[in-house]
């Protein structure tokens, strides 16, 4: 029995019969209320706001190597209980061909759910707003099977796919609203 449903009992034998049995009452309700509310599994958000310059290789992206550099944002992570994760981006910068400079500025501003199939593997993603996702050779993209190389664009809208974990391919892609090739941009 937890220390604060003791001190309700001994209150009660302090008070008269009806008040005594309602303190009991309570004190039953808290002692059992309390290991289950602490049972009870709270998401966990991560919010970062130390967005740093990277390089995506050359056969990732685009045919050429690309840095991004952001000049401003956050991003956050919203792990549930029941395995979903929520996804916050609103990050600002650029996408820059490394050879040349040539830049594309972007304004990352999007909210995405990933739903992992514990079974499978396969993580059902579903994407709102503005972001840029790239494709591999073999992966479904917004015009079909990608390939002969990599592939980056810009999305405005919803985006939905599926992403193979053990494999590394997307397959399933759809979407609504604009896309602008990234690569294409750079070149």
């Amino acid at each position: 029995m937890n220390r604060i449903a003791r001190q309700l009992l001994t209150l009660a034998r302090l008070t008269t019969r009806p008040a005594r049995g309602a303190v009991i009452a309570l004190a039953l309700a808290l002692t059992f209320a309390a290991p289950a509310a602490a049972a009870v599994a709270t998401p966990i958000r991560t919010v970062h706001h130390d967005l740093t310059p990277f390089t995506i290789p050359a056969g990732q992206a685009c045919t050429f190597d690309v840095q991004g550099q952001p000049y401003w944002g956050f991003s956050a992570k919203t792990v549930f209980p029941n395995g979903l994760i929520f996804h916050s981006v609103r990050a600002h910068g650029a996408y820059v061909n490394a050879d040349t400079g040539a830049r594309y500025e972007t304004a990352d501003n999007f909210f995405a759910i990933d739903n992992v199939d514990p079974v499978t593997n396969i993580d059902h993603v579903t994407l709102d707003g503005m972001a840029a996702d790239s494709f591999l050779p073999g992966d479904t993209g917004p015009y079909g099977i990608v390939g002969p190389g990599p592939a980056f664009y810009d999305f405005v809208g919803r985006i939905t796919f599926d992403y193979n974990l053990n494999t590394g391919v997307t397959t399933n892609f759809t979407w609504k609203g604009t896309a602008t090739d990234i690569c294409a941009a750079l070149s």
